[in-house]
């Protein structure tokens, strides 16, 4: 017989409907009247982690249009050294088409390493 154990299936700390993809994919985003490139370095139905100059400030509403996966709007959550932490606001049905098509994005534009 097997035992039954008291640790949660998943983790408490974790609760992510979303799985993050790490990703390298040049795309853009718009902010405050700025339009630059940026690079995706992960990215999920519901947030995106993005390398950018210059930086949106917290709170900041920003645009990113990330070429095979589609386009965004999200609100800046914090920053993470040069990285920007974008909570993306998509209805339930697209997030499940951008999940998909993030999947096949990431397969041709892998993560790199960062320092």
């Amino acid at each position: 017989m097997s035992e039954t154990s008291d640790k949660p299936l998943i983790d408490a700390a974790d609760r992510r409907l979303f799985r993050r993809i790490g990703t390298h994919i040049e795309g853009r985003i718009v902010f405050a009247g700025v339009d630059v490139e940026c690079i995706v370095h992960d990215m999920s139905a519901t947030g995106a982690l993005i390398e950018c100059l210059p930086l949106p400030a917290l709170g900041a509403a920003v645009a990113i249009d990330v070429p095979e996966v589609g386009f965004a709007r999200g609100t800046v959550i914090r920053h993470d050294s040069d990285l920007a932490c974008i909570e993306l606001a998509m209805g339930s049905g697209k997030r499940l088409k951008l999940t998909d098509r993030l999947i096949l994005a990431a397969f041709r534009n892998p993560p790199e390493e960062r320092d």
